[in-house]
């Protein structure tokens, strides 16, 4: 009989052999019978001889199976767990987000800001350093981040946007540190912050000089101040993995990978008067965290354009934080 052939060089299990004489039929495995061996030999012989197209197709399939086993494992199984997401966060009560410019907070802090939104006894604050008035618009996007803090469930009392001279949106403009110390050191005491600060690290996610400003800022008066909450900021990464959307998570988890196996495997620990997991979090949004953050990006009207569609599919920032504490 002719072969039929499978795709990707696959074995053909559909033939019967027939012995003269007889009426006895001889039939091929099936594939759960073959020899894994022999399937994974001739997948690297036709490898060997540029057959790419097989290659490419399983190792999509087994990233987006990986990506997608992870997303629900660490966005619903574990979500709670404090080796992912320490004691030192879960237990605040006064959180604060530092950003640069309106709709940092949902571009790039959603999953971190959105944390713990359901729970009545956490306040959640927003500090916005400048009003984004580069082009002009200021007086626009102020009114936009209102909009957008309602949408994410922070109270316009805490949704502050400043306009300081010293302070004025310029991606040619490095902050000054001791401005930003001393802002951010009146609004931890005016709001009695107490647990924790969240902003950029030194590479300020999109390597925007304002942004890395506000992490010298808010390190220096972490630094200077002995008493001030701890500080978490927010892991950048090269411009591949920023854009690698649920695909990064698997990377993003290497670090984790011991504490999400204890996690998977043993009871979570009871909390302790040190947080033996506080150096790092992994805060992943399930679904509806994730739409609730594409609605209030969307309150951003000025910034809304085709490439920032395809942003909140494709960005990590969106739909995963990692974070590590710096003070």
């Amino acid at each position: 009989m002719p072969q039929t052939g499978l795709p990707c060089g696959g074995p053909d299990y559909t033939q019967l052999g027939y012995h003269l004489g007889t009426t006895s039929v001889q039939t091929i495995p099936s594939p759960s019978m073959a020899n894994p061996s022999r399937l994974f030999r001739r997948l690297l012989r036709r490898v060997r001889r540029h057959d790419w197209r097989c290659l490419i197709a399983y190792s999509a399939l087994i990233l987006l199976s990986a990506s997608i086993f992870l997303y629900l494992l660490l966005a619903y199984y574990l979500a709670g767990d404090p080796r992912l997401v320490p004691h030192t966060i879960q237990q605040a009560r006064n959180v604060l987000l530092v950003t640069a410019h309106p709709d940092d907070e949902t571009l790039f802090f959603s999953p971190t800001i959105l944390h713990g939104r359901d729970n009545p006894d956490v306040t959640r604050s927003l500090l916005v350093l400048s009003t984004g008035d580069y082009h002009g618009q200021g007086d626009i996007r102020k009114a936009e981040i209102e909009r957008s803090c309602a949408a994410l469930g922070i109270s316009s009392a805490r949704c502050v946007v400043l306009e300081h001279g010293a302070l004025q949106d310029n991606p040619e403009k490095w902050w000054r540190q001791d401005v930003i110390q001393d802002i951010v050191a009146h609004y931890v005491h005016m709001w009695k912050v107490d647990l924790k600060i969240f902003t950029f690290d030194n590479g300020g996610v999109s390597g925007h000089i304002n942004h890395r400003a506000v992490s010298a800022g808010v390190r220096k008066y972490a630094e200077d101040f002995p008493h001030a909450p701890p500080v978490y900021a927010l892991q950048s990464t090269f411009i591949l993995r920023k854009y690698s959307s649920l695909v990064d998570l698997i990377l993003t988890s290497v670090p984790f990978a011991w504490r999400i196996g204890a996690a998977v495997l043993t009871a979570a620990p009871a909390p302790t008067g040190h947080d033996i997991y506080g150096n790092r979090a992994l805060l992943v949004s399930p679904w509806q965290t994730y739409l609730t953050a594409r609605t209030a990006f969307s309150q951003h009207d000025s910034q809304y354009s085709w490439d920032r569609v395809l942003y909140l599919v494709v960005s990590r920032y969106m739909w995963f934080n990692n974070l590590y504490r710096i003070a």
